[in-house]
């Protein structure tokens, strides 16, 4: 079977098996409670991460999908684009159905239909309003995608035409959905931790216990207007979440589309994993100073000092794994790299085989994935302690 029919029996498996526990998805509400230390117990648990898991996974490798083609010089053939994308969208749609009900970030669903209701919850409305431009921005993608499926079936124009026009639609729907998915993320928190500031503004637990830096009066008027996202700080912090964001779907897009569609010169596509690798860690390592909800950043080195607070040695531990896979990675490429300039030194091939790099890289993608998500769960267990 091709890789590329494979990954789409894979993804509808994934969803009938979400669709199949529909019926148990309601006892996962209660793992946002998280007051034991130990979160990571229990079936529940990791039914709930693994829904999450495979919702982050959606973004990039949609966005792969379109833009990496372009960057990668390659022309994927249209209608199995088409039929990728349509299989992500309906597990976008499942996952996101179940993340609105039980992973919110305020106690009620949020919905534009309630927006009175939001008026009595910290941030409740800016959260809804923002969430809801982020579900405008994939019901806009389902809807070009829908219009390019069909203009292609009535060959209203040339499959050359239609396909670049949908990477370039794709690709920009794609940053634009992961920056409001960022600006969401970052009121997520805000409503997590208030009356506490957020963690780039002091925010965060240090030896004494929560700390005392507080966003606004807690006997004051709620905060539901926009006035946090008209701060340079916090857009700051945004663009780096973007960023870190969209050098993930580059990596990890861009392996999945050379894994499905091939015809990928080996110099270019490396000369891409590198630019998104340091994408990822330079906005990774930025991130981890305003985002860490602790007072040293969750660095291994520091895991003697963090070990001492509530969560501090899981964090920290989950964060080393993942800081390892990504590591991994980075030898993996430089392995990769060493072995097309030697090859080409001794006048070998130029087109070396890349299977088995784009097989090694796309699961330990799957692998850093899965630890940001154990890693983001404990951070919520974190923020509702502060």
């Amino acid at each position: 079977m091709p890789l590329s029919k494979g990954l789409l029996v894979a993804l509808g498996i994934l969803i009938v098996l979400i669709m199949l526990g529909q019926p148990y998805l309601a006892l996962a509400h209660e793992v946002p409670n998280h007051g034991d230390p130990e979160l990571l117990v229990g079936w529940r648990t990791w039914l709930h991460l693994t829904i999450q898991w495979i919702h982050l996974l959606g973004l990039p490798v949609w966005f792969g999908l379109t833009a990496a083609p372009s960057l990668l010089r390659i022309a994927p053939p249209l209608p199995q684009l088409l039929y990728g994308s349509w299989a992500l969208f309906l597990v976008l749609l499942a996952t996101g159905d179940y993340n609105m009900e039980h992973s919110a970030g305020i106690p009620e669903v949020p919905s534009l239909l309630s927006l009175p209701l939001m008026r009595h919850i910290p941030y409740g409305v800016p959260y809804t309003v923002i969430l809801g431009v982020k579900l405008g921005l994939f019901f806009l993608t389902v809807l070009f995608t829908a219009v390019i499926t069909l203009l292609h079936m009535r060959r209203r124009f040339g499959e050359a035409t239609l396909r670049r026009v949908f990477l370039f639609g794709g690709s920009a729907l794609g940053v634009a959905i992961a920056l409001v998915a960022s600006a969401v993320l970052l009121l997520h928190e805000a409503a997590d931790l208030w009356p506490t500031a957020l963690h780039s503004a002091g925010g965060v637990l240090g030896p004494e216990g929560p700390p005392g830096v507080s966003a606004v009066d807690p006997q004051g008027p709620l905060p539901n207007d926009f006035r946090l996202l008209a701060s340079p700080e916090v857009w700051r912090d945004i663009g780096v979440r973007w960023l870190h964001l969209l050098g993930f779907g580059l990596w990890l897009g861009g392996t999945v589309t050379a894994l499905c569609f091939g015809g990928v010169a080996p110099r270019r596509f490396l000369a891409y994993t590198w630019v998104a690798l340091g994408i990822q860690i330079l906005s990774g390592v930025a991130s981890m100073r305003s985002w860490t909800p602790f007072y040293l950043p969750a660095f291994i080195w520091n895991l003697g000092s963090l070990s001492l607070l509530r969560f501090g040695r899981t964090y920290t531990l989950f964060f080393a794994v993942k800081h390892a896979l990504v590591l991994v990675a980075v030898i993996l490429t430089g392995g990769a790299t060493w072995a097309y300039w030697r090859a080409r030194r001794q006048g070998g091939s130029r087109e070396i085989s890349l299977r088995p790099f784009l097989v090694v890289s796309f699961l330990l993608g799957l692998a850093i994935a899965y630890a940001m998500i154990i890693v983001l769960l404990i951070h919520e267990g974190i923020d509702h302690v502060l």
